[in-house]
């Protein structure tokens, strides 16, 4: 056609290779500036696909790798808190060799005891409190697996309905178990024979006693205590308490008196005239005021009725010697036919005693008076918790003991009311009012009964505790299971990208209950040294526990930590098994391009001269 141009074959086929060299040209260009001399899969499928599945595994283990770093963390938050918790239950034995050092029956080593015993169970709380802030990523590998068991709700409201008891519950269960508990006693009441002993040694007395019964609605387990105040010479006071309730006993020490006077001589016509003064000075009950008239000794011993009417009992006394002195003068009396002829007593309690005449002779009346002091005192004091304590001060004891008698002394109560708690093993466990402190005492508060399979416990009211023990009340408390564990804390971690190879961490549980730890509250206020020494059997089992949990935590972080470090250069060597299959050699990539650069130079030349026959034709013109 007139409008076509044809190329010569020449010019052609200089202009195809010059177009080949270019399509060369621009692909060795594409490979140098990425690095790849596989860029998709028309390059090389077999390469390109081989090259993108080794990628795409090394991908997905470096997913694994992260989720690796994770659990590690995992793991070394739950040793952090494991370390924590170990530290905390050294704290604890300490606390425990403390108690035994004050294993006295004092009240300040009972106190110090029950001090003790509160910081343990602080720190319980806090081991509890650090398990459960131990989590990472929502897993805590301390924080147990869930299981628990606890006694019913219906058990615990039956034993909270017997008199005096509230609170009843169990702690520590390690197995479901079924505790029967009962009530008995009488209420009566005694003190501890060594006490009393003491008591008196130390205050001179004789005949302590402490009687009674305990009271249904104010009785209580307190020891009950004496006071001596005071110094010879002045006065003496004795206190008597028991529980909230004291009473108070004041004396003085005896300095009565009683005197004889001489009003009126005996002369010839005159009768003697004497007087008898019932002298200054306190009375005390047991005084002793006598007269001796002719020989013959009249005495009055003083009553507690002389001591309350107080000046005036200094006139009673002195009418009732008078009166024993006028019955003697009559008939077959002592006096009959001596020389004292009558007597009387004025309304100020001086007692005038007139001789006798004979053939208007005054006869003269040998007189004389003297006082014995009351060397005893008999004191009984009664308490509304039924307690009746009674003894009797011996001056010449009081005043011959150690400071004057003064001082205080305690004497431990007994009192006939026990609490039997048995499991379904035939265990018993018992607590009474007649033991000796430390050896399984009753007392007021929370009482404890540690089994195997839990410790039984429940807050005693000692006001009401007696109507419980008098109608011998007894309730069952069943523990059971009350949920199943679980493996939500459970840490798995796949090491492969087939999930095919896999480890599970298994959660401990490093809480004080009796499905973890096995270490329960402080029993009976360390009143016991057997209650110290179950502290201390808890502690050891939670060390042992600890450390097993321990070293299965580390047995694992060691497992993943390897299992980490594999896959990280594991997926190393398969991205650079892909980048051997598609990466370009610059060396040579560059020398082909210079090559190729070379060619269309010289493919540009040879069109050139291809051009250069065709324009020689115009020469013709």
């Amino acid at each position: 056609m007139a409008n076509e141009v044809s190329l010569s074959s020449s010019m052609r086929t200089n202009l195809l290779q010059l177009q080949n060299v270019q399509d060369q040209v621009a692909k060795k260009q594409n490979i140098l500036s990425t690095g790849n001399k596989i860029n998709t899969a028309l390059d090389g499928p077999t390469a390109f696909f081989a090259a993108k599945g080794l990628t795409q595994r090394a991908g997905d283990l470096s997913s694994l790798k992260d989720a690796m770093g994770q659990s590690i963390s995992t793991i070394k938050a739950a040793d952090k808190g494991l370390t924590s918790i170990d530290s905390m239950i050294d704290q604890a034995k300490g606390l425990t060799t403390a108690a035994y050092a004050a294993l006295g029956t004092d009240a300040a080593s009972v106190a110090t005891r029950k001090s003790l015993a509160g910081q343990f169970n602080a720190l319980r709380t806090q081991i509890d409190k650090l398990a459960g802030d131990s989590s990472f990523g929502g897993k805590n590998l301390i924080g147990g697996n869930g299981m628990e068991m606890n006694s019913t709700s219906a058990s615990r409201q039956a034993v909270n309905t017997i008199a005096g008891v509230d609170n009843a519950r169990v702690t520590n269960v390690t197995s479901a178990d079924t505790y029967s508990i009962r009530f008995k006693g009488d209420g009566s009441v005694e003190g501890a024979v060594s006490d009393i002993s003491k008591a008196e040694t130390a205050h001179g007395l004789t005949g302590l006693k402490l009687s009674g019964t305990m009271s249904t609605t104010a009785g209580n387990f307190s020891d009950v205590q004496i006071e001596v105040r005071g110094a010879t010479g002045r006065e003496r006071s004795f206190i008597v308490s028991d529980g909230t309730e004291s009473r108070t006993v004041s004396y003085f020490d005896n300095n009565q008196s009683i005197s004889t006077g001489l009003t009126t001589a005996a002369t010839s016509g005159t009768a003697q005239v004497s007087t008898v003064t019932v002298g200054s000075g306190t009375i005390e009950a047991g005084d002793i005021f006598s007269i001796t008239v002719e020989g013959q000794t009249f005495s009055y011993t003083a009553t507690s009725a002389d001591v309350a009417i107080g000046q005036n009992g200094k006139a009673n006394i002195a009418t009732k010697l008078s009166a024993s002195i006028s019955t003697a003068l009559g008939a077959s009396g002592r006096l009959q036919g001596k020389d004292l002829a009558t007597i009387s007593v004025s309304a100020n309690g001086t007692i005038t005693l007139t001789g006798a005449t004979s053939s208007g002779a005054a006869r003269e009346v040998t007189l004389s008076a003297n006082t014995t002091n009351a060397l005893t005192k008999h004191i009984s004091e009664s308490f509304a918790s039924g307690t009746v304590v009674s003894f009797t001060v011996d001056r010449t004891l009081l005043e011959g003991a150690n400071n004057s008698g003064n001082g205080i002394s305690s004497i431990e109560k007994k009192v006939d009311i026990q609490v039997q708690v048995t499991n379904l093993n035939g265990a018993q466990i018992t607590r009474d009012g007649m033991a000796n402190r430390g050896e399984g005492k009753l007392s007021n508060g929370e009482q404890s009964f540690g089994f195997d399979s839990g410790t039984v416990r429940f807050e005693l009211d000692q006001k009401t505790v007696k109507l419980a023990a008098s109608a011998n009340c007894a309730a069952n408390l069943i523990t059971k299971q009350t949920s199943d564990a679980n493996s939500s804390n459970d840490l798995t971690v796949q090491l492969n990208e087939k999930n095919t190879n896999s480890i599970t961490v298994s959660a401990f549980n490093l809480t004080s209950s009796g499905q973890g730890l096995k270490l329960d509250e402080a029993q009976n206020d360390w009143t016991d040294r057997s209650d110290i020494d179950a502290a201390v059997a808890g502690l050891d089992n939670a060390k042992a526990t600890i450390r097993s949990a321990s070293q299965g935590l580390s047995t694992n972080l060691n497992i993943i930590t390897t299992r980490e470090n594999f896959t990280k250069e594991f997926s190393d060597v398969l991205t650079e098994g892909a980048s051997k299959l598609t990466l370009a050699d610059q060396n040579e990539e560059g020398a082909n391009l210079l090559m190729l650069q070379t060619r269309q130079q010289l493919g540009t030349i040879a069109l050139s001269l291809a051009n250069q026959s065709q324009q020689s034709i115009l020469r013709l013109f």
